[in-house]
């Protein structure tokens, strides 16, 4: 057999395939791999070694080749998911709070997420996912994701992922993928979001009739309704999904602006600046800067909010505005400056000049106003975080 490096193939639904080629005819909706024939490719070997069964008739039947030993190098095979031969994947828990479950069992670092597993997080609660190439997936409190795929396909050695979230929200925040035999996906009841390397969010509202998509790095395709195509959601903007189908992009709302943070005798009250078109904010506490690690979380539709926090607590702040629509806006990430006693000396680099991200709030033992700075807009990568204005 040649090597596998190289191959091209695309995991498409058959109506989507069907509208790119004139193919014979399937059942609807079936997923279907299509794989580009290389040199030396005959159907008995791939049958052989990349197939269930490994039993080539029926690939030939449906793509009516007439000689299994001879394929134009180049030409198109369709081959159905439930054919091919694939190895599991496991994600592995990195952070968790409070009533974090896989499979109704309480989560533990290190914990292992599989295929066919269900995640799931009750009231202040969350939990937060790695894949092996880095990306992640990330629940906040009431919230519900199955595992629907997350295997590796021997044929194309691609990474499939897919996540049915049935309550609640999601984020992930996916590593880029250069190799075209990987994929990363979040549906709903309602709707399919598919990524190639972005950061996003995903919910299902209360009324379980709308899927709600939000992208925040990237472009994300979305499909939904009975003849599904597929709509570009570009950075900053969100769309809303629903049994019709999915509705144009419009703008997310701007980050709030943190006017104030101040240590309390319980722990710390935050206040925002309220935002024309926003109907609630939420906040959110987390020890580092990607929000893996998150302390506390509410929504509120007042302007300001307190949490409780344990003495020499350390966190960033992370303010998002939800619009009236319940699409949640894009995402401001804040973290202080040093308080010391007196001003560094001219020759001592500022925190802003080393490029490294900003340490987090420390509350102090006397309730005080704590220093504000804003890191970022919703920047995974913490050494990547540049914007550090001063709102003080």
């Amino acid at each position: 057999m040649p090597a596998q490096v190289g191959r091209s193939w695309f995991l498409l639904p058959v109506a989507a395939l069907l509208a790119a080629a004139p193919l014979a005819a399937q059942p609807a909706a079936e997923p279907m791999l299509r794989y580009t024939v290389r040199p030396n490719d005959t159907l008995s070997a791939l049958a052989r070694d990349f197939l269930v069964g490994g039993d080539y008739r029926e690939i030939q039947r449906l793509n009516k080749v007439a000689d299994p030993y001879r394929m134009p190098i180049g030409s198109i095979l369709l081959i159905p998911d439930r054919l091919l031969r694939t190895e599991p994947v496991t994600g592995k828990v990195v952070s968790f709070r409070g009533s974090a479950t896989i499979d109704g069992r309480q989560a533990a670092l290190g914990s292992e997420v599989r295929q066919g597993m269900r995640v799931e997080t009750g009231a202040n609660a969350s939990i937060a996912i790695a894949m092996p190439d880095g990306s992640t997936i990330a629940l906040p409190s009431q919230s519900r994701i199955h595992v629907d795929k997350l295997r590796r396909i021997l044929l194309t050695d691609g990474l499939d992922r897919n996540f049915r979230l049935e309550t609640g929200r999601s984020r992930s925040s996916v590593i880029p993928m250069k190799d075209p035999a990987s994929n990363f996906r979040v549906t709903t009841p309602l709707s399919v979001a598919a990524v190639r390397g972005t950061e996003f969010r995903v919910a299902v509202d209360d009324s379980g009739e709308r899927a709600l998509t939000e992208v925040v790095a990237g472009t994300v395709g979305v499909a939904a309704g009975p003849a599904p195509a597929e709509v570009a959601v570009p950075k900053g903007y969100g769309a809303i999904s629903t049994p019709a189908g999915t509705e144009p992009p419009v703008a997310l709302l701007p980050p709030p602006k943190l006017i104030q943070l101040e240590k309390t005798a319980t722990g710390v009250s935050i206040v925002v600046e309220r935002m024309e078109g926003a109907k609630a904010y939420r906040v959110e506490l987390a020890t580092d800067v990607a929000f893996l690690h998150i302390i506390e979380e509410a929504q509120t539709e007042e302007s300001s909010i307190s949490f409780a926090l344990p003495p020499n607590a350390t966190f960033f702040v992370r303010l998002t505005a939800v619009a009236i629509s319940g699409l949640e806006g894009l995402p401001g990430i804040y973290a202080p400056g040093v308080r010391r006693a007196s001003p560094p000396a001219a020759s001592e680099p500022s925190a802003d000049a080393t490029g490294a991200a900003p340490p987090p709030f420390r509350l102090w033992a006397e309730p005080r106003p704590l220093p504000i700075r804003l890191t970022g807009h919703g920047t995974v990568q913490p050494l990547a975080i540049a914007a550090r204005t001063s709102l003080r």
